[in-house]
């Protein structure tokens, strides 16, 4: 049918299919989504968001929302939304004194709303750190939204603080840019991930329960009370009994982004909740789950963190205890284990013999360049 006049989207790969009695069907992948403005913006009083102008905009009459990130002696200050950062300049003549006043006074972290004209900055005036380094707002009109009261610490990355101050004032810890990045990166992966899986190759994204009764596995459970005396649901670990279900039923490609729960007190590098991408397939084997779980990785990962080459690097289990000795190794070293019993095996060191002696029996070291001199070594036998 015809798109909305407020939101179009752009699809490739669109095909066609009869679906019987005269009805038809689009199939596709959404390849990108682009919102259409409507007027000067989506569903929003702002005309632009404080990390988009440029030069291009010289001229413009805007209005602008944000928190103050820095004032300057009444001159100028700085307003910041989750786009960037702009620089407003406090009008200085008499005409706009009540302005000067509100604006100066502002506190930092205040919420604010500023109408202006974007105007090039004077020359040799400009900030090439910023995106938007090249012009700055005049204000005209001006209200504070909601003035802030004293912090308990700056907005800024480089200001250091405690994890305990962090927990207790989480809402001021998630306006600094690193969360905001975090935040936005795992938005935009897990919409590519759901884009790859469902209109790639068609996947279902099934949301299955979270109040359900015991598993036994490889962790305790979180308890919940039921209303029944004597009662209680279980918080699942994974969805393994539901993706199994679906999978019986004849819904052969099922995938989640599930919240899994795992009471592991005793280990202090475990989290008690966590996200993971659950993924089940029918009619699969191992090779085909791999190219799936590549081809995933690759289509999402973001492009600023460089490329993702495929396939992966791939060992047996046989091969990782060989070369590792575990089967999770940590391949950036590449501190391999090898067989020495060849260059060993005419020594008169006892236990080295008696080890050979057994049937399969090997002397294995790990190699470390430079790391040993040879009369260490012979110290050592």
């Amino acid at each position: 049918g015809a798109l909305s006049p407020v939101l179009r989207c752009r699809c490739q790969g669109l095909q066609r299919q009869d679906k019987g009695e005269g009805g038809q069907v689009w199939i596709g992948y959404l390849k990108k989504f682009s919102p259409v403005r409507v007027g000067n913006r989506v569903f929003v009083t702002r005309t632009n968001t404080c990390g988009e102008l440029r030069s291009a905009h010289v001229g413009q009459k805007v209005t602008l929302y944000g928190w103050v990130q820095y004032q300057r002696q009444g001159l100028f200050l700085v307003l910041r939304d989750f786009q960037g950062l702009t620089q407003v300049i406090i009008p200085q003549d008499e005409a706009h004194s009540h302005l000067k006043e509100l604006l100066s006074s502002a506190p930092l972290e205040s919420v604010v709303r500023v109408t202006g004209t974007v105007s090039p900055r004077p020359l040799g005036q400009e900030n090439p750190k910023m995106p938007t380094g090249d012009i700055e707002v005049k204000a005209e009109t001006a209200e504070i939204l909601n003035s802030c009261k004293k912090l308990p610490f700056e907005i800024k990355d480089f200001i250091k603080k405690s994890e305990a101050l962090r927990m207790q004032y989480r809402y001021l810890d998630l306006r600094s840019p690193r969360l905001q990045s975090a935040l936005r990166l795992r938005s935009r992966l897990v919409m590519s991930m759901r884009q790859y899986l469902c209109n790639l190759h068609g996947f279902v994204d099934v949301e299955t329960p979270t109040l359900f009764k015991r598993t036994p596995g490889g962790a305790k459970e979180f308890l919940v009370p039921s209303r029944e005396p004597g009662k209680f649901y279980s918080l699942p670990q994974s969805p393994q009994q539901f993706k199994q279900l679906l999978m019986v039923g004849g819904l052969d490609r099922y995938f989640q982004v599930a919240r899994c729960y795992r009471d592991e007190g005793s280990r202090p590098d475990r989290q008690p909740e966590f996200t993971q991408i659950d993924i089940e397939m029918s009619f699969v084997d191992q090779a085909g789950i791999q190219r799936l779980v590549e081809g995933l990785l690759q289509h999402s990962w973001p492009e600023e963190r460089g490329s993702i080459m495929t396939p992966f690097p791939s060992m047996t289990y046989e091969e990782a205890l060989a070369e590792y000795g575990t089967d999770k190794p940590d391949t950036r070293f590449g501190m391999k284990i090898v067989d020495i019993s060849d260059v060993l095996r005419g020594s008169g060191v006892h236990f080295v013999q008696n080890a050979l002696s057994y049937p399969h029996g090997s002397i294995r070291a790990i190699c470390i360049p430079q790391g040993v001199v040879s009369g260490a070594l012979t110290s050592c036998l």
